[in-house]
């Protein structure tokens, strides 16, 4: 291979992250809790051989985490987000051509003319991101984007090949894709897999030898790539630039129902500035804000639930107090006496780059220099010295509808007071 394409993923990402910083967790079977400690979202090698399913509510499998000793943790998304950007980091010392796929996985394009030896390589690449981080990951490493995801699963069951696997010739590749099932494959699902089970199609090579008219028929254009690409022809090039997103959604369940109109207020508000901040980051504005408040569907199932309400926005705007307020009076058209709430989201849409923004003729801009002075300060202040350090007054302070974290890690790299003490005795 002249070029290639490496996957680095994290092996069981937010469990590794609790570990890094909790050496007693160290091959101890581990699961992770969504939002309000519901369901298993997240579980160690361990957890997974006991029987652990993701998605299980915590309830369910209480008796089995007793018994079995299974260590608990609530979602610990700032000390996720913040390890995960290590992690690319750690990536880009290495090599500069790296496309962040999510928060666990990232491309990489490789050419043999400065690598010589990829599966050296990618041993580099592992041994790198465990000394800088502590965090495992495996490496697949193949002609295509397609098969180096299919070699990057293969090299996690493979104790042999220590968590890297590169697929570097066509015999290569045929053995694995004849192992393969179709299911298997990046971006062909279950309902593509079911089709193709019913036309006797099992594997990644039993697919990869139709005829490229049939595919195009079964599975449209994508479909087709994705053929390609296991035949070892790259159509998925890395893209080292971050699209902005088209709708950035800031949403919690509460902690515990909330009745009160302005418990309510003051929750929306809070989303409405997380998402002003995400909004901010990616240095665009939005043109219209969406709001949704959910109460118990299932104090009356025949009842309706789930109140929204769209705002356009007279100029697009990323300030936060602009944004929470306008969410407020949302909710105080929404909110109904009596109802008790569960759930609420904000969602900004009409996404622009900040430097496109056209002001109404007769309004003026709203998001003037002065308010983005103000939230640029703003944001600079929390980055360096928590979240929330600063924040808009609706949001509130003690938040008592936050959501149930009992089982909560402590913040260790992105909060001061909860930096690991280290004691030499």
């Amino acid at each position: 291979m002249s070029t290639a394409y490496a996957l680095i993923d994290c092996n069981n990402f937010y469990a590794s992250c609790e570990r890094v910083f909790d050496p007693t967790l160290k091959n101890r079977p581990l699961v992770i809790l969504s939002n309000n400690d519901g369901c298993v979202i997240a579980r160690s090698k361990e957890a997974k051989e006991m029987g652990v399913e993701m998605g299980v509510p915590e309830f369910k499998i209480r008796p089995l985490i007793h018994q079995k000793q299974i260590a608990v943790r609530s979602s610990n998304y700032a000390l996720y987000g913040d390890m995960s950007n290590r992690v690319m980091e750690s990536l880009r010392s290495l090599t500069p051509n790296i496309e962040v796929y999510s928060i666990d996985e990232a491309f990489a394009e490789l050419s043999n003319r400065v690598i010589p030896t990829f599966h050296r390589y990618g041993m580099e690449l592992r041994q790198r991101v465990l000394q800088w981080t502590g965090m495992p990951v495996s490496v697949g490493i193949a002609p295509t984007k397609t098969l180096a995801k299919i070699a990057n699963e293969a090299a996690k069951s493979d104790p042999e090949r220590e968590g890297v696997w590169v697929l570097d010739s066509q015999i290569a590749v045929e053995k694995l894709l004849r192992q393969t099932p179709v299911s298997d494959i990046w971006g062909v699902g279950k309902n593509y897999s079911a089709n193709l089970n019913k036309y006797g199609i099992n594997t990644a090579w039993e697919l990869s030898c139709q005829a490229d008219s049939w595919i195009r028929k079964e599975m449209k254009v994508t479909g087709l790539r994705t053929v390609i690409e296991l035949r070892g022809t790259p159509c998925l090039r890395v893209d080292e630039t971050t699209e902005p997103r088209k709708g950035i959604l800031s949403s919690r369940s509460f902690g515990k129902p909330v009745t009160e109109l302005c418990d309510l207020k003051e929750a929306v508000s809070a989303f409405a500035s997380r998402a002003a901040e995400k909004l901010r980051a990616q240095y665009c504005v939005a043109s219209n804000i969406s709001v949704v408040l959910v109460t118990n569907k299932y104090e009356n199932q025949a009842a309706r639930y789930k109140f929204g309400m769209d705002i356009a926005l007279p100029n697009p705007t990323a300030d936060t107090p602009t944004l929470s307020e306008i969410a407020g009076l949302c909710v105080e058209q929404l909110f109904e006496k009596g109802k008790t709430y569960k759930k609420a989201w904000v969602m900004l849409t009409g996404i622009i780059p900040q430097q496109e923004i056209q002001s109404d003729l007769f309004g003026g801009n709203n998001y003037s220099k002065k308010q983005h002075s103000l939230m640029e300060s703003m944001d600079g202040i929390n980055a360096k010295f928590g979240k929330r350090t600063m924040s808009v007054a609706g949001s509130g302070i003690d938040q008592p509808w936050q959501m149930k974290q009992q089982h909560l890690s402590k913040r260790y790299t992105t909060h001061w007071d909860e930096l690991m003490e280290v004691r030499v005795l």
